[in-house]
């Protein structure tokens, strides 16, 4: 993918009272870290993308073996499986693997699949000293070396020395593990780029699931990451987010990498949209979010007595970092646009990382097994734990179906489990709506700015898929 910014587009669209993301940046109370200094190096220019892409069966194949078998996949976290033995599956489309603790402060990850006659090694979160098949109990120790056959007798060429369960490459940042299917991929933090950066505060280590949900998705893994790589879709379909969230005023960068590009979708809060009417104040925005703070993370906090001659972002980060060292009793000084915006780290080709304590989510985005109209959307709460206490225990998944509402399913999100349904709304329109196109025209008219992100991605795609 080229890297460059020499096309003349319009970068968001804001006014003097609610101005630009970068422009908040600039006169953020605390000051720029690293993360609010970068700049993406990439303009993509890809605003036309075939909509068969989304539901065609060939394609979904290539992109199965093209570049869910080359590039860093998020498989789980290290608080997932605390304890030696413990494992876990990650099915890829109709590719499976599993993630064993295998040391007190090592991992591993292989193939799902018995070397006798392929049954499935670890179909769900389990725990047990080695890896024995349930079939035939052949038997491995936690790192993969081979320990048992029974009638050993029987397979005379398979010994400990070439009995060991294949490997897939495995690695860490931040409390999350990665795997990589191609033995011959470049290293993680090549793919990351400037995430460890711009997350050294941050310290995503310290952090654990408090919550999570996985909801099956009718529409492709594509459509179901792109309606979350946009704030363009507020307006309609978030219209509550309005008075307080500046859609119009957001930031996009492409930042590329080695491996592929990580993408950065900045949203500001604690300022009306641009769509907002008149009626939206800076103080009224600046209430808004502090209630939606309270109500989702510090319910024991009283609100702020905001001054409206005075710098109202700036009273809310305050306010932010003064409830967060009362709840978890630890230091804060991120910027208030840690502390109040949304910034969020997209990583090809599938994986999100909110830079934010104000929605601190972890996205997962994966293939159904075999049908290229569904998916797999993963959400994590990822929170600190109050100073001096120990890790509390990962929380287990929520299967949620289809069908199902992830408010009702869901309830440690609050009120952010009916946003996650109204997106949840709009994606099995998208997919239908896709098939329905005129045949004379059947492609996005995406924008130039705002969408650039999807662009970017699709670029990834056709590069990958060409190799």
């Amino acid at each position: 993918m080229a890297t460059t910014l020499t096309r003349d587009v319009v970068r968001g669209y804001g006014s003097k009272d609610r101005p630009l993301l970068g422009e908040l940046w600039d006169r953020d109370s605390v000051g720029n870290n690293a993360a609010m200094a970068a700049r993406g190096d990439h303009q993509p220019d890809r605003r036309e993308i075939d909509y068969a892409r989304y539901h065609d069966p060939a394609f979904f194949k290539l992109e199965l073996d093209k570049i869910w078998t080359r590039q860093w996949l998020f498989a789980c976290r290290e608080e997932d499986i605390p304890h030696v033995g413990d494992r876990v599956p990650l099915q890829v489309g109709p590719h499976s693997y599993f993630i064993v603790r295998s040391g007190e402060d090592e991992f591993k990850a292989f193939h799902n699949s018995c070397l006798h006659r392929g049954t499935m090694l670890c179909a769900k979160k389990e725990s047990a000293e080695t890896i024995r098949c349930p079939y035939h109990a052949w038997e491995w120790n936690v790192d993969g070396r081979l320990k048992r056959i029974p009638s050993h007798w029987d397979f005379p060429d398979i010994t400990r020395l070439n009995g060991s369960l294949p490997e897939v490459k495995l690695d860490r940042w931040g409390g999350f593990l990665f795997i990589n299917a191609d033995k011959d991929a470049g290293p993680l933090l090549e793919a990351l780029g400037p995430m460890p950066e711009h997350f050294r505060d941050f310290q995503p280590e310290n952090r654990y699931t408090k919550a999570r949900f996985r909801k099956l998705v009718h529409a492709n893994w594509k459509a179901t990451q792109e309606a979350f790589q946009e704030s363009y879709h507020l307006y309609a379909t978030h219209p509550e987010g309005v008075p307080f969230t500046g859609d119009s005023q957001s930031q996009y960068d492409i930042f590329t990498t080695s491996m592929g590009a990580v993408g950065r979708e900045a949203v500001p809060s604690a300022v009306p949209s641009m769509h907002a009417d008149s009626s939206a104040t800076a103080l009224a925005a600046g209430m808004a979010f502090a209630q939606v703070q309270q109500v989702w993370h510090y319910p024991d906090a009283a609100m702020p007595d905001l001054d409206p001659d005075k710098d109202i972002r700036a009273q809310v980060g305050q306010w932010a970092r003064d409830v967060y060292q009362d709840a978890y009793g630890r230091p804060n000084s991120q910027p208030d646009a840690v502390m109040v915006d949304s910034s969020l780290y997209f990583l090809y080709p599938h994986f999100t990382l909110w830079l934010s304590e104000a929605v601190p989510f972890v996205y997962q985005f994966l293939p159904h097994e075999t049908d290229p109209d569904y998916c797999y959307f993963d959400v994590r709460l990822l929170m600190p734990w109050p100073e001096g206490e120990p890790r509390p225990p990962a929380a287990e998944m929520i299967e949620i179906g289809e069908h199902e509402s992830i408010a009702t399913m869901a309830p440690a999100y609050s009120f952010l489990g009916m946003i996650f349904d109204q997106d949840m709304s709009n994606l099995p329109l998208v997919q239908r709506g896709l098939k329905a196109a005129d045949p004379a025209a059947p492609h996005s008219r995406l924008g130039a700015y705002q969408e650039g992100m999807i662009q970017a991605w699709h670029e990834l795609i056709d590069r990958d898929i060409a190799r």
